[in-house]
């Protein structure tokens, strides 16, 4: 019978008393008791059984054997040991601490979850916190224990264990913590929490405070609060971390902070910005972690934390931004979160860049995260970030808006969103968005965000096409404007590229002609990059290449035909070829997306189509901006709709209503290309276009015309019979606005048919003129809802432009005399054969003055100086509308280059309007159309060598003459120079401009480029010419030419007279040559000075005008209402009835100092003045119309063989008699005259042998048509001015050396001496002097 457990117990305690035993003794005898113990039941009668077994464990060499088998079995047997005898184990206080070590020792070992021990480390444990060891630890004094095995347990604590484990170990803290809490076990349990290693340890701590809140919540309380406003205390490494901690214990036991977090508004406005910036930090991951409860229930923290967005220093706002976002992402609604978004939404204005970047890029992803949800305000306002100061802004938010579109793109097509309106605006914030200092937003990359960036690659054509017409819907003039600026560039480049493949593919030997037409091609088509030089480098060494794969890649990128999935692997293979190590791969990577049809294709082109027809037939907003989009592809990229004629017939089908202007347009485009459609059109829609040119609007019968032109021969039968109808028609008084319409543009694409049905076609429009019965329109009560003139007046304006196109296709140059005739009296108010209503007149003088303008691209050699001058002085109208009206017009014929640049005039006439939008828009017009012409001209240049007049500087000649004619300059008073600065305003502004243009663009491509030396020569020509139908102009002319040449010399301190063009043509129906002695007029010389020209320019500064001025739409009617008006600005006008033909020189001083005595009194309301509203802004000119013609004054090749003008009119009097003689002479042997379309041409020289220069003139008589006269400028180097002044006596040159208050003396003792100045010394010969040329 085997023994009991007690008799096991007792028989092992014996024999481990017993001195000297082994490792294996004690082992085996250990593992007995062990088993026997573990048999035993909790029993205070134990104790004998197991005294001996206590007294042989307590012994030392068991106790702390070296061992970790025989120390493993004495702890199981110590702890069986205290489990039996419970609750008063057989050990001392020493003992027991001895004991408690050991545990602990063996508690380490936890950590080795392979080892076979485990289970008994394990059971260790589970016994000490079921036996509540710690209550005995604490009773005995074993704090340092206690921290130790606490220490222990947080070290060995791993993912894996057993949960008996953990929880034995969180059983023994909490017992602890229950009974007493102490700092350094409170610091432990901190210091696991806030572990970067979210382990078991974090688990354990978090599990503590969990469990012991109401215990711990002092001693944290105090810790925390001791961490935020003690901050002077020395700080260790958990003080650091007490934001970390209350996050924590935020999550873990909030109610513990529950008088900590309204102390951290005590952070939140401390002076120190890391403190704010953590505390910033901590707020924000509260908020987040609690849904934004934190922010309700924290009221005056939450308030604090917002304020941060506004915070003095950038730090704080960005982490505040962060903290934004974080919120935003939990929780979308509530009131916490609308005040959050609305503090995010105020940074996007932030005055650092920091932080609107931070801003823009936390609404982007806030918006990607939910994006049906978000308020599409505020990414609109991020969007306007596009237009920042500041580059680096506009470029980060450019990219954040694409990759928004992108993820919304993507999700559209995967079907997780639908299409939001919100997010389609966003192209059309890109696109206006050009910037020339950033080569993000240059054209010439917009391309290629629009081409790659905007829609991910996997997209396919139907869902582009449907994008494209959503957002295009919102796209204005602006956008549309930017999209053919990027189409266009697109477009020159293939066509360019098509022409060097064609050169380069030819098998024959490339010559220097064909050379130079590749060099040509790479120039042009380099314009296409951000950097041209390096670009046309790349493609010289592309032309090297000697792989022809390449260059069919490049042939396939370019064909229309070719699909997005094709060019993509076109491009990869033109990619490969090239090799991605190529220094240059990245441009020929760009060069193959600009090359292939990556924006539209065919493809997109049907896509569009079947949308739009998919739409049967409702005229909604998608389907004009299906509409809109489509024509804009046509004027640019017309082959793109070969393979469309399907749905192109269709689209015209008789049941379709989607036949209006648009699709007109885009047919009558499309037509004009006929190798694009692979269908004939002219038979099937020919009925639907006549149907519109009777019955429909005035815009859709142009378009029809415009269409069957192109479809049918201009002298087919359709246009005779269908004008017979138009005609037929206007007698019954149908619809007469578009029949008026109608009949203009046949008239114009088929002259012929004036011939037949001219006298039927006149007597109609006579009658509508003669008429002052309102005629029906078809039902219309009015021609415009916002109309107040009358139906009447308005169909007299539409027979003045149908009339007028009856006039601009060449055949009608035998009739072009009497209409522009016409037009000159209509411009002058006089209207003989027009039935007048009350305000039908500034209604008529508009559109006489439009259809000049009109004229002017085709015959504009035909119109006359008067009619010129009639016409430009519309932009000083008395009617704010007209003159609005009319400027509009003029620019948009000015920027197409459609009319010459001399009619820019009109811009200088109005920029000192009286209306400040007219004022600012004319300033603008003034600057783009000199600034584009320049560009031009310097274009021009660089192939050939122009002519002067060519040059945008040359319109000056025409201002100076226009002003001449003005009533309001006199021509000999001289006692008021307070009417000057304004009177001289319209050269002021246009003379500034052309020379900051100048300044600004100023290249070395010699003096006919130069606007500054092309001015000097043209004012310096003006003086030695004279008016050719009025002799008292010419004083006029000589005053303002001077005026005029000193604001250059004081605008550009480095003029030179010596860089002025040797050839200077003025057009003779403007000027002539002077035919006799001009006798110098002093007062004048007096008069026009150095300070005369500086209160002009004083008085008009440069008007610093918005750059994005735009032509807004202006009514062509008048107003019943009192418009601004404006009397005649020139005060001079007064004087011109005082005789002043005599120039009393005593008393010329005297009356200069009485003009300056009140032009102090009037320049203080010179500026005011124009902007009054009962001013008017007309100027006045009534002239004898005469022919047009040329003036032209050169420069002589040999200086002993002629007589310059400044010569007779500065050499004294009575030693000229001689020279004179010879010049008369060679006057009569120059002089030849001849006839040229019936204007009479004069070429008069002053050299002897003139034939030198026959090839000059002729060559500028094919530029100016009419006449011609070539005179000589003297060479007067770099003198302050080229006309006369008191020469200097020898008194005077000697006190000149020595300074200006010398000669201020001189000259207040001689002033009253003034008349004896001998006129007949009056030149400066020190200064001028003739040279060779």
């Amino acid at each position: 019978m085997p023994d009991s457990p007690e008799q096991v117990v007792r028989e092992v305690g014996k024999r481990l008393g017993q001195p000297r035993l082994g490792k294996d003794a004690l082992v085996k005898l250990l593992k007995q008791a062990e088993n026997a113990l573990s048999e035993l039941s909790q029993s205070s009668s134990l104790q004998d059984a197991l005294h001996a077994l206590s007294k042989s464990l307590v012994q030392t060499t068991l106790l702390n054997h070296k061992d970790k088998d025989v120390k493993l079995l004495v702890a199981v047997c110590f702890i069986e040991v205290m489990r039996i005898l419970a609750p008063d184990p057989p050990f001392s206080d020493e003992i027991l601490k001895e004991i408690f070590r050991l545990f602990i020792s063996i508690f380490a070992d936890l950590t080795e979850t392979s080892s076979p021990y485990l289970t008994r480390r394990m059971k260790i444990l589970e016994s000490v916190a079921a036996l509540r060891c710690s209550m005995i630890m604490l009773n005995i004094g074993c704090e340092d224990l206690i921290l130790d095995m606490v220490k222990i347990f947080f070290t060995s604590v791993r993912q894996g264990l057993q949960q008996s484990v953990c929880q034995a170990m969180l059983s023994i803290i909490m017992q602890i913590l229950t009974e007493k809490v102490t700092q350094p076990l409170v610091d432990l349990i901190l210091r696991n929490l806030v572990k970067d290693d979210k382990g078991a340890s974090h688990k354990l701590a978090f599990d503590i405070i969990h469990n012991c809140a109401e215990k711990l919540e002092p001693i944290v309380r105090s810790f925390l609060s001791s961490c935020i406003f003690n901050k002077d205390i020395p700080v260790n490494d958990l003080r650091k971390l007490h934001h970390k901690v209350i996050l924590e214990i935020f999550q873990c036991a909030p109610q513990i902070l529950f008088a900590v977090i309204p102390n951290l508004t005590h952070e939140l406005l401390s002076e120190q910005v890391d403190i704010r910036l953590e505390a910033v930090h901590l707020i924000g991951r509260l908020l987040a972690l609690s849904n934004l409860h934190f922010g309700h229930e924290n009221k005056l923290v939450f308030i604090e934390f917002l304020r941060r967005f506004s915070d003095k220093s950038a730090e704080v706002r960005i982490a505040a931004i962060d903290a934004a976002k974080a919120c935003y992402m939990v929780k979308s609604s509530g009131d916490e979160a609308r005040d959050i978004l609305t503090s995010l939404q105020g940074r996007l204005l932030d005055f650092d860049e920091k932080v609107r970047i931070r801003a823009v890029n936390t609404v982007c992803d806030l918006a990607k995260s939910n994006l049906s949800s978000f308020p599409h305000e505020v990414i609109l306002l991020a969007a306007e970030r596009l237009r920042d100061k500041k580059a680096s802004v506009r470029k980060n938010v450019m990219h954040k808006l694409l990759e928004l579109y992108r993820d919304y793109c993507e999700k559209c097509s995967k079907g997780t969103a639908t299409v939001n309106t919100r997010y389609e605006q966003i192209p059309a914030k890109l696109i206006v968005c050009f910037h020339n200092d950033i080569e993000s937003f240059r054209p010439q990359n917009m391309e290629l965000i629009f081409a790659e960036e905007l829609f991910p690659s996997s997209l396919s054509p139907k869902e582009r096409a449907t994008h494209w017409i959503e957002f295009f819907s919102y796209f204005k003039l602006e956008h549309i404007k930017a999209l053919n600026i990027i189409f266009s560039q697109k477009r020159r480049l293939q066509l360019e590229m098509q022409a060097y493949l064609s050169l380069r593919a030819k098998k024959e030997e490339p010559s220097d002609e064909i050379q130079k037409k590749i060099c040509a091609s790479f120039r042009k088509m380099a314009t296409s990059f951000a950097d041209t030089s390096k670009a046309e480098e790349c493609f010289k060494n592309l032309h090297q290449m000697k792989d022809n794969n390449i260059f069919k890649d490049l042939v396939g990128l370019i064909d229309e035909g070719t699909t997005f999935a094709t060019g993509r692997l076109i491009r990869d293979s033109f990619l490969k070829r090239i090799g991605h190590k190529h220094p240059m791969h990245s441009f020929f990577k760009i060069l193959s997306i600009k090359c292939s049809y990556s924006i539209f294709n065919r493809e997109m082109i049907c896509a569009i189509f079947e949308s739009l027809l998919s739409c049967g037939n409702e005229l909604t907003d998608y389907v004009e901006s299906a509409c809109d989009l489509l024509l804009v592809v046509a004027l640019v990229f017309p082959s793109l709709f070969q393979g469309s004629e399907e749905y192109l017939l269709e689209l015209f089908s008789e049941e379709s209503v989607l036949i209006n202007e648009k699709t007109l347009r885009i047919l009558a485009h499309l037509a004009k290309s006929t190798h694009h459609l692979s269908i004939n059109f002219s038979n099937v829609v020919y009925p639907l276009l006549e149907q519109k040119c009777i019955e429909g609007t005035r815009a859709e019968s142009k378009y029809a015309i415009t269409a069957i032109a192109s479809l049918h021969s201009p002298d087919d039968q359709k246009f005779a019979k269908l004008c017979k109808k138009v005609v037929s028609g206007l007698n019954d008084s149908r619809n007469v606005p578009t029949l008026l319409q109608s009949l203009g543009s046949i008239l114009e694409h088929s002259p012929s048919v004036y011939e037949l049905y001219g006298r039927q076609i006149v007597n109609s429009i006579q009658d509508i003129l003669m008429s002052t019965e309102l005629i029906s329109t078809s039902g219309q009560s009015s021609l415009d809802g916002n109309s107040t003139c009358c139906c009447s007046c308005k169909l007299k304006v539409y027979c003045l432009k149908a009339l007028v196109k009856g006039f601009l296709p060449r055949i009608a140059r035998a009739r072009i005399n009497s209409i522009l005739g016409k037009l000159l009296e209509y411009e002058k108010g006089l209207f003989p054969d027009i039935a007048l209503c009350e305000n039908d007149g500034p209604y008529l003088q508009l559109a006489a003055g439009k259809c000049v303008l009109k004229l002017a691209t085709r015959w504009d050699s035909h119109i006359s100086p008067e009619l010129f001058r009639n016409t430009i002085l519309m932009a000083r109208d008395p009617s704010y509308i007209v003159r609005k009206s009319f400027i509009c017009k003029l620019y948009g014929l000015l920027k197409r280059r459609a009319i010459p640049v001399r009619y820019a005039c009109a811009f200088a006439l109005a920029s000192t309007d009286c209306s400040g939008d007219v004022r600012a828009e004319s300033a603008n017009y003034l600057s783009e159309v000199l600034k584009e012409q320049r560009r031009f001209f310097v274009q021009q240049n660089r192939a050939s060598k122009d002519s002067i007049v060519d040059n945008p500087a040359y319109a000056v000649v025409f201002l100076i003459h226009t002003l001449a004619y003005d009533g309001g300059l006199p021509s000999n008073s001289y006692e008021d120079e307070t009417s000057f600065p304004e009177f001289c305003s319209p050269l002021c502004v246009m003379l500034r401009e052309l020379v900051e243009i100048d300044n600004v663009n100023r290249t070395e491509h010699g003096p006919t480029i130069s606007f500054v030396s092309v001015l000097s020569g043209i004012f310096r020509a003006i003086q030695k010419a004279e008016d050719p139908s009025d002799s008292e102009i010419t004083p006029k002319l000589h005053i303002l030419s001077k005026i005029g040449l000193l604001i250059v010399k004081e605008l550009d301190k480095h003029c030179k007279m010596s860089d002025s063009p040797r050839h200077i043509l003025l057009p003779s129906s403007y000027y002539k040559l002077s035919g006799s002695e001009r006798k110098v007029d002093e007062c004048q010389e007096n008069f026009i000075s150095d300070k005369l020209v500086n209160r002009i320019l004083k008085a008009h500064e440069p008007y610093k005008h918005q750059d994005n001025v735009k032509c807004s739409f202006v009514s062509e009617r008048v107003s019943n209402e009192s418009a601004p008006e404006r009397e005649v600005c020139s005060s001079l006008s007064k004087l011109v009835g005082q005789n002043a033909s005599v120039c009393d020189k005593g008393k010329g001083n005297k009356s200069l100092a009485s003009g300056k005595a009140v032009s102090r009194k009037k320049d203080q309301n010179t500026n005011s003045s124009l902007d009054k509203e009962n001013v008017s802004s007309c100027g006045s000119a009534g002239t004898k119309v005469s022919s047009p013609g040329s003036l032209g004054l050169s420069k002589e090749a040999d200086s002993r063989y002629c007589v310059s003008l400044l010569d007779k009119q500065n050499r004294p009097m009575n030693r000229s008699s001689t020279r004179n003689t010879r010049a008369s002479e060679a006057d009569r042997n120059s002089c030849w005259q001849t006839d040229i379309s019936n204007f009479r041409l004069r070429e008069c020289s002053f050299k002897r042998d003139h034939d030198k220069d026959s090839s000059e003139s002729q060559k500028h008589e094919a530029l100016l048509s009419g006449s011609s006269v070539l005179c000589e400028l003297e060479d007067v180097g770099d003198c302050d001015d080229n006309f006369v002044k008191p020469p200097l006596s020898n008194k005077r040159a000697d006190l000149k050396k020595r300074g200006k208050r010398a000669l201020q003396l001189l000259n207040s003792q001689n002033s009253s001496d003034v008349t004896g100045v001998d006129t007949s010394d009056n030149v400066r010969c020190t200064r001028a002097r003739k040279v060779r040329v």
